[in-house]
């Protein structure tokens, strides 16, 4: 009886041991696994979803004339009188400098004054040749006579010819420079008492039938389709805000693409824009500010993921998957990277084609740089 007591308390302290040891080499795995989980990269991932495209464009920018009318004044007479500043609303023909042409007209008095002297020096050198040559004057001297009269004739000539310069000026110059359209002063450089400067405009008239424009860059995929003359609504900004409606007069191509966008072609994978908007409305002299948010659906849809999700190598489009494998501790999470093709794009949002389903998950972000095979947690 002993025996047998002694033999079953041995066998249940070799049971408790065994279980005890199993027991800890199971906690041992458990928290050697939460560990490695640990120190896996972090991902967040999302379905794709069947939705449409939205295209956004927002911005801000100054209103410029479309149009400026350099008026330049080539008299050189200094300025008499300023009638306008920068900022007045001038109309056509309206008078806006006027010039002081005084100095050329006493110039021309004097220029004629002296071509009379001319005249009235040379009949009195006539007068004494032909007294010389009737009272037998030395050949020398009849000759120096003649040749002062030559001089003083060729003196005339060119005096005859300042006097017409003097004369064609003051006839075709205006004395006044004049609006050519009716529009805003945008520049001022005349100061009276001074002549402007050779080559260089005096004033500068926004023309106002032109309008204003200001400009924006884009990402071209934002202004797929945009066509000339399409109207756009936009708002006035300041003391006085307005809606104003805009329409588009240039779409052009902004330079070098942009690195690192998404995009399914050629055209749309970082390729910048210019969109100039102009606006026609009489309360707006330039230099206002205006702001947009265009929301345009060019009706663009399919299965959709996120731009952040897309990669890139020499072998075309890529996304990263989470593969979900069983364990006999718990399921595994293995990246796997599928090529996909890429349809269009907007700001945030990139139609894939083909490689994908709305059931596998995509990662979006990680913690850390990923390559295919990786574990990852979630």
């Amino acid at each position: 009886m002993e025996a047998e007591a002694a033999q079953r308390k041995r066998k249940r302290r070799i049971q408790l041991a065994a279980a005890l040891f199993f027991g800890v080499l199971a906690l041992v795995t458990f928290f050697s696994n939460t560990f490695q989980q640990l120190t896996l990269p972090k991902v967040k991932t999302e379905n794709a979803t069947f939705q449409k495209l939205t295209f956004t464009v927002e911005g801000s920018g100054t209103l410029q004339p479309r149009k400026e009318e350099a008026i330049y004044d080539a008299s050189g007479w200094p300025v008499h009188a300023v009638t306008v500043e920068v900022g007045d609303e001038v109309e056509e023909g309206q008078r806006l400098v006027e010039l002081d042409a005084s100095g050329d007209r006493d110039a021309l008095l004097d220029e004629e004054a002296r071509l009379e002297q001319q005249q009235l020096r040379l009949e009195q050198l006539e007068l004494g040749y032909k007294l010389g040559i009737r009272d037998g004057a030395p050949e020398d001297g009849q000759q120096a006579a003649r040749t002062e009269m030559e001089s003083l004739r060729l003196d005339m000539e060119i005096q005859a010819r300042t006097i017409a310069r003097l004369k064609e000026k003051l006839r075709v110059a205006p004395e006044a420079l004049v609006a050519p359209c009716d529009g805003i002063v945008t520049e001022l450089h005349a100061v009276p008492g001074s002549p402007g400067t050779p080559g260089q405009p005096v004033m500068k008239i926004a023309n106002r039938d032109e309008g204003m424009q200001w400009q924006l860059t884009v990402e071209a995929e934002q202004v797929r389709d945009v066509t000339i003359g399409e109207a756009v609504e936009q708002r006035l900004l300041g003391d006085a805000p307005a809606d104003l409606t805009a329409t588009v007069a240039k779409v052009e191509d902004a330079g070098e693409p942009m690195p690192g966008a998404g995009g399914g072609d050629g055209e749309s994978a970082g390729a910048r824009k210019v969109l100039t908007f102009l606006i026609h409305d009489s309360r707006l002299k330039g230099g206002e500010q205006v702001e947009m948010a265009w929301e345009r659906d060019p009706g663009y849809a399919g299965l959709t993921i996120a731009k952040d999700a897309v990669h890139h190598d020499q072998q075309g489009d890529y996304v990263y998957l989470v593969d979900a494998r069983k364990s006999p501790l718990g399921n595994q999470f293995v990246i796997q990277k599928r090529y996909v093709t890429l349809g269009e794009a907007d700001q945030w949002t990139q139609i894939v084609a083909n490689g994908i389903t709305e059931k596998d998950e995509i990662v979006t972000a990680s913690s850390e740089p990923l390559s295919e095979g990786d574990r990852i947690r979630q």
